[in-house]
């Protein structure tokens, strides 16, 4: 059963104990006519909100991935409304981008993931054999997407797992060894005197 949550009793402010305030989503309103490009309209606090959202301070640049997310992510049955951008704009925001690239991943993160969402109630949904293998191989892709989406965002922010080759080397007594890369120079030419 799909519904619309408004209410929140006990929410906290993050998952951190309430130490860390996320930053509020943009909000827009949708003007839309069947036919017709969407006009949207927003506050100038919700401007900056939108550019906060995918971590530029280019109007040009937020409007691009604004574009992108509402292609992406919103169903394309009906005109999206307010409703399905913000809530979309909302999850983006939950990303924190920092930056640009961070925007731009945030913005495939979020439209992945709705498409695997969409993919997995197809599956639900399949009738024969022939659409659970489509829908299923399809939402598999998409989480697998995802997951790599996530892991190339946290590589990106730094946070990703490092990678350590240890070999084992034996040294005899009297012997010597070299830890580390070693990047031989140029030869020299030994000449020999008779």
């Amino acid at each position: 059963m799909a519904g619309q949550l408004t209410e929140f009793p006990n929410a906290r402010s993050s998952g951190k104990g309430g130490k860390h305030k996320p930053a509020k989503a943009p909000k827009v309103k949708v003007k839309s006519v069947r036919g017709k490009s969407l006009k949207i309209d927003m506050e100038p606090i919700e401007a900056m909100r939108l550019l906060s959202a995918f971590g530029t301070d280019d109007p040009g640049f937020a409007s691009l991935m604004l574009n992108g997310l509402i292609n992406a992510s919103c169903s394309k049955a009906h005109l999206p409304g307010s409703g399905d951008i913000n809530d979309a704009l909302a999850a983006v925001t939950g990303v924190e981008a920092r930056d640009e690239i961070e925007g731009m991943l945030a913005t495939q993160i979020v439209s992945t993931h709705l498409a695997a969402i969409t993919a997995l109630r197809r599956l639900n949904g399949s009738e024969n054999i022939a659409q659970q293998d489509s829908n299923g191989n399809l939402a598999i892709k998409l989480l697998r997407t995802f997951t790599a989406q996530l892991e190339a965002l946290l590589r990106y922010r730094g946070k990703g797992q490092q990678k350590v080759t240890v070999e084992h080397v034996n040294v005899n007594a009297g012997g010597q060894a070299i830890v580390g890369t070693v990047h031989p120079g140029p030869m020299k030419k030994i000449e020999e005197t008779v």
